[in-house]
């Protein structure tokens, strides 16, 4: 049996425009935190990913230091990236971000970018700032 986490974050851009993107964590029922997947759904088919050589650099730049398995997703709905640490050099967090990026320029061609966080100086700017800094590498919105 399979579990799965999934974190969703979401923001607002210019003309009430939404990004979202989902990174799920995929894992076995006898598998410790090291051997959990992140993956992303990727709307394009397989083809359009293309093969393990010729990924986009946020991937591509973390090269052996991470297992990656590109695979359709379900129902015919893209193509799955799936990706974990292959070692110690890469983190969980840096892997998350380097998959949220792969998506966005496989999907766009830019990396989007959430808009500047609130700078309103009272406690609800400061929270919204610390919550936009770490959804990057594993925050939740």
């Amino acid at each position: 049996m399979t579990t799965a986490r999934t974190v969703t974050a979401a923001a607002v851009g210019g003309a009430g425009m939404v990004a979202v993107t989902v990174i799920r964590g995929l894992r076995g029922p006898a598998a410790d935190h090291d051997d959990h997947w992140l993956a992303v759904t990727v709307n394009r088919p397989p083809d359009d990913v293309g093969p393990m050589d010729s990924l986009p650099e946020p991937l591509a730049r973390l090269g052996d230091d991470i297992e990656l398995r590109i695979v359709p997703a379900a129902g015919d709905k893209g193509t799955e990236l799936r990706a974990r640490p292959a070692g110690t050099k890469v983190s969980r967090g840096d892997l998350r971000s380097a998959l949220r990026k792969a998506k966005s320029l496989i999907e766009t061609g830019i990396v989007l970018q959430a808009d500047p966080p609130s700078t309103h100086p009272g406690p609800l700017g400061k929270v919204l700032r610390k919550m936009t800094r770490n959804a990057q590498k594993g925050g939740r919105l």
